[in-house]
């Protein structure tokens, strides 16, 4: 197996790039793959846009009502939300805040 170096990486991902704005789908996924097989990863242009390590505007609202005092419950209502919802922002609060409770919250 060859191996790919940064300049080739980027062009064969260019290439994928231009394969898939043809509608040339599988050969654009050969050459992610390729990539892949190579230990290169490419970014995902699917989906919303993601905000890394930094909290999300609806994160920092959470993180604002936890800070507060509210409980799951109170933040769901007062935002429209299921628990389960507000659960799994939660999670990503304490997370991305690399805190391990919620008193923690409040003092980030």
């Amino acid at each position: 197996m060859t191996t790919v170096d940064d300049s080739g990486a980027r062009d064969l991902a260019l290439l994928a790039e231009e394969f898939a704005a043809l509608g040339a789908l599988r050969d654009a996924a050969r050459c992610r793959r390729v990539l892949r097989g190579h230990g290169v990863t490419l970014p995902s242009r699917r989906g919303r846009r993601g905000y890394g390590d930094q909290l999300s505007p609806r994160e920092s609202e959470v993180a604002r009502l936890v800070a507060l005092g509210h409980s799951n419950r109170q933040i769901a209502g007062a935002l429209f939300l299921s628990t389960r919802t507000v659960e799994q922002h939660v999670a990503k609060v304490l997370r991305k805040l690399k805190v391990s409770s919620r008193a923690e919250v409040s003092r980030k």
